[in-house]
């Protein structure tokens, strides 16, 4: 009789890899999604309008109106997070004066929130509005944050979520809610594996701005 051992033992190992390759599907499946949700399809934006856009410059961000202690360390603290966590993204620095910038930051009353930002969208409580050049590279951001209706946990949530939007995630996903992109609202107050994942697929050099999402994911490989 021959020895059945070598096929029993294959066969153990493939019952044991089938929810392995399983979970990683699944989970390569929501990448996916989130990727062309959060990165193609602006939440404003018109319908068909799913081009990549990210970066190119070094982004020089100012902050102002009434932003407290704990508002400035939250940023510098992402800030340097983001640029230790995000290869690809250029070179960020804080700068002195809002003529300086091209990333801006406003914390003010909620009634007062659209003399900062003329698009701001009514009932907000945090916003962003950003512009791109011909090569679909984004070239200037302005965030307004709500400092009256809002307490410490709110305003450091809206901070992570407006200026991740204003990198180039500009949408938020229904699914993952420790995602500091989940669409219902949340305290999250750092940014998921999963944001950490989209941030790095929106800035891998083998994508370019003015991408559509079909033509990531096969740069990607996903």
């Amino acid at each position: 009789m021959k020895n059945r051992r070598p096929a029993a033992l294959l066969l153990a190992l493939a019952l044991l890899l089938c929810p392995l390759a399983a979970t990683d599907r699944a989970e390569n499946t929501g990448l996916r999604e989130a990727f062309l949700t959060a990165a193609f399809r602006p939440e404003y934006g018109a319908a068909g309008d799913d081009a990549l856009r990210r970066w190119a410059e070094p982004l020089r961000v100012f902050v102002g109106g009434e932003p407290t202690r704990e508002d400035l360390g939250t940023l510098h603290a992402f800030l340097k997070e983001l640029a230790d966590k995000v290869d690809g993204l250029p070179e960020i620095s804080v700068v002195p004066s809002e003529g300086d910038a091209n990333l801006t930051v406003w914390y003010a009353p909620l009634d007062r929130l659209a003399d900062y930002e003329p698009s701001y969208v009514s009932g907000n409580w945090g916003y962003f509005a950003f512009w791109w050049d011909g090569a679909q590279q984004i070239v200037r951001v302005n965030v307004v944050i709500a400092s009256d209706v809002t307490d410490q946990a709110a305003r450091n949530h809206l901070l992570l979520e407006e200026i991740t939007g204003g990198l180039g995630l500009s949408n938020d996903i229904g699914t993952h809610e420790d995602s500091i992109l989940y669409q219902p609202w949340t305290a999250t107050q750092r940014l998921s594996e999963l944001d950490w994942r989209l941030l790095n697929l929106l800035y891998d050099r083998r994508l370019r701005p003015g991408m559509d999402g079909e033509t990531a994911l096969k740069a990607l490989g996903l």
